[in-house]
C-alpha cells in the first residue's frame, strides 16, 4: 500500500463506491486504510474525515461498538486543520447510534453537547440536531413532540455538508404520521420520499417501507387502497423489500420486519415462513421478540378463520 495522497484519494473513492453498492464492511476496511495513510502523512483533516466514514460504514454493517470507537476519535478532534463539519457529523452519528443503545439521560447529554458545539463554532447546522431531538422523543413515545421536531428539521434542511439525507428526514415524517394515524400526512410524505432520486439501497428500502405503511394505515381505516383485489401490490412491495434487505451486507434496519408484517396481514404465511427460513429473527432483540409475538398471534387468528390484526398500528397514538 502506497502512503501518498493519490493512494489516499483512490481509497476514499473505492470506499464511496462500496457504500453505494451496500458493501459496508468493505467500505469500512478501505476507510481504515485511508486513516492509516492520512496519519502517516500528518493530514489531520483527511484522517478525521476517514474516521467519520469508517464509523458510518461500520454502523451500517452492524458493528456498532467499532463504529463508536472510530466516531469518538473523529468527534473529539480539535485540530485547526480538521473540518468542523466532519467533527459535527461524527457527533451526530454518535448520537444516532446511542439512541438505540444508551440510556435516555446519556442521549440527552449528547444532544446538549451538540448544541454547545454549534454555539462554540458559531454555526447554525441545527437540522440534524432537531432531527435527533425528534428521534429521542419518538423513542420516549411522545409522537406529538417527535412530529414537531421532525417538521422543524425538514424546514431547515439544506443539501450541503453537514447534513442527513433528505430520505432520512422524510422517512421519519412518514413513520411518525403512521404512529399518529394521520393517513393524509403519511400519504403526502410518502409521495415526497418516493419522488426523490433514490440511488442508495438503504434509501430505496425507506421508500418501500413508507409505501407499506400507507397500505397498512389505509387498510386499518377501511379506506380505498391502491392494490389489486388479491393484495398483489403490497405483496409485491413486501417481497421487493425483503430482496433489497437480503442483498445488503449491512445491519437489520427494520425493513424485514415491515415486510413480514404486511405478508402476515395479507395471510401470505407460506411467504412469511420462506422469509424466516432464509433470515430468522434475532433471538435477543426486543423488536424481534415483539414481531415474533405479533406473527404468532395472527397465525393463530388465521387458523381460526379470523382476520389479521395490525397491533403495531393499534398501539400507536393519535396524540
Amino acid at each position: 500500500m502506497s502512503f501518498d495522497r493519490p493512494a489516499l484519494l483512490r481509497l476514499r473513492d473505492r470506499a464511496r463506491q462500496a457504500r453505494a453498492d451496500g458493501h459496508f464492511l468493505q467500505a469500512a476496511r478501505l476507510e481504515q486504510q485511508a486513516v492509516e495513510i492520512a496519519s502517516v502523512l500528518g493530514l489531520t483533516g483527511e484522517r478525521t474525515r476517514a474516521l467519520l466514514w469508517q464509523g458510518y460504514s461500520l454502523h451500517h454493517a452492524g458493528e456498532d461498538d467499532l463504529a463508536l470507537a472510530a466516531l469518538l476519535q473523529a468527534a473529539n478532534e480539535r485540530a485547526a486543520t480538521a473540518d468542523p463539519a466532519d467533527i459535527f457529523s461524527a457527533l451526530i452519528a454518535l448520537i444516532r447510534i446511542s439512541l438505540d443503545r444508551k440510556a435516555a439521560s446519556f442521549c440527552r447529554a449528547l444532544l446538549d453537547q451538540g448544541r454547545r458545539y454549534l454555539s462554540d463554532i458559531h454555526q447554525s447546522w441545527t437540522a440534524p440536531l432537531d432531527y435527533l431531538e425528534g428521534e429521542w422523543a419518538y423513542r420516549q413515545g411522545d409522537f406529538s413532540a417527535a412530529w414537531d421536531w421532525h417538521c422543524r428539521a425538514w424546514v431547515d434542511w439544506r443539501d450541503e455538508h453537514p447534513r442527513l439525507t433528505a430520505a432520512t428526514h422524510l422517512w421519519a415524517l412518514c413513520r411518525i404520521a403512521f404512529r399518529r394515524r394521520d393517513i393524509e400526512a403519511l400519504i403526502a410524505w410518502t409521495q415526497k420520499l418516493s419522488a426523490l432520486n433514490l440511488t442508495q439501497p438503504l434509501e430505496r428500502q425507506l421508500a418501500l417501507r413508507a409505501a407499506l405503511l400507507c397500505w397498512r394505515a389505509q387498510r386499518r381505516a377501511g379506506k380505498p387502497v391502491e392494490a389489486a383485489p388479491d393484495n398483489a401490490e403490497p405483496i409485491k412491495t413486501a417481497l421487493a423489500l425483503l430482496k433489497e434487505s437480503a442483498a445488503s451486507d449491512g445491519r437489520d434496519t427494520g425493513a424485514k420486519a415491515e415486510a413480514l408484517r404486511v405478508l402476515a396481514l395479507a395471510s401470505r404465511w407460506d411467504q412469511v415462513d420462506a422469509a424466516l427460513r432464509q433470515q430468522p429473527l434475532s433471538a435477543d432483540h426486543a423488536e424481534s421478540a415483539r414481531l415474533s409475538a405479533s406473527l404468532a398471534s395472527n397465525r393463530a387468528r388465521h387458523a381460526q378463520g379470523l382476520s389479521s390484526v395490525d397491533d403495531d398500528f393499534e398501539n400507536s397514538s393519535s396524540a
